[in-house]
């Protein structure tokens, strides 16, 4: 099959970078206990479009946080889209005016066909990056063009098992689309409400205030969800990556 024959070429390349001139880089010496990820991020004409989602934001510390952002020199506006104050979770639009020097790292990976798994992460000055390539060629290239934006560290550079991982995932779609109405019902509702945030924004007990079946029933349509994903995610726990 000729999408599974391209997955298992596949790199999986993750490292991070201190980015030289970016809002990354001095973030958390500001807010230290704030926690910041990358959802998109492209260069337009010279202008950076990024989204942020950042959490445990103390109270009343958001709008400083959308301030100071907003007054970084290659920042042009900074706008919250969203706050949650119940989960301290919010997601912030930049609009920024970058050069050769500061240029977004998620343009320099989508200029070199590598492709973000999941959102960056901020923690410490580093952006924690972990990306698909196809080829080492094409990771050789925007690792040196990483590198003129800032320090690159490499945190792994492999081959997954991507065979086993993809029928891995339609297993466990397999599994979700076998939950009944009402499992899945309880188990989004956990998840908005933050019962599976660490830690946790929310006890059994208050799930069951905003369900008229009461905490033992909530808890048994938890733990059958739970069960039957768990289930399915197992046998994906039994093939390790190899080296390449």
């Amino acid at each position: 099959m000729v999408v599974r024959w391209l997955l298992c070429d596949m790199i999986e390349y993750s490292f991070r970078i201190k980015h030289k001139g970016c809002w990354t880089d001095g973030f958390n010496d500001v807010f230290p206990n704030v926690r910041a990820s990358i959802i998109y991020s492209y260069l337009i004409h010279g202008t950076s479009i990024t989204m942020i989602e950042v959490t445990q934001v103390e109270d009343g510390a958001i709008d400083e946080l959308v301030d100071w952002l907003e007054d970084h020199p290659v920042m042009n506006t900074s706008r919250l889209v969203s706050f949650t104050s119940a989960t301290d979770r919010g997601v912030i639009c930049l609009e920024g005016d970058y050069d050769n020097d500061t240029e977004p790292v998620l343009n320099v990976l989508l200029g070199n066909s590598c492709f973000p798994t999941i959102p960056a992460t901020i923690a410490d000055g580093w952006e924690h990056w972990d990306v698909l390539a196809p080829t080492h060629e094409q990771v050789s290239q925007a690792h040196e063009e990483l590198q003129e934006l800032g320090t690159v560290q490499i945190d792994s550079l492999h081959s997954p098992a991507f065979e086993g991982m993809f029928m891995g995932l339609l297993e466990v779609k397999k599994a979700i689309q076998n939950l009944s109405s009402r499992q899945l019902e309880v188990l989004s509702l956990a998840l908005e409400e933050g019962y599976y945030d660490s830690p946790r924004s929310c006890k059994l007990k208050d799930l069951a205030e905003r369900d008229p079946t009461g905490v033992s029933t909530v808890g048994e349509h938890l733990r059958l969800s739970e069960s039957k994903i768990l289930k399915a995610v197992g046998p994906m726990l039994d093939h390790p990556t190899e080296n390449a």
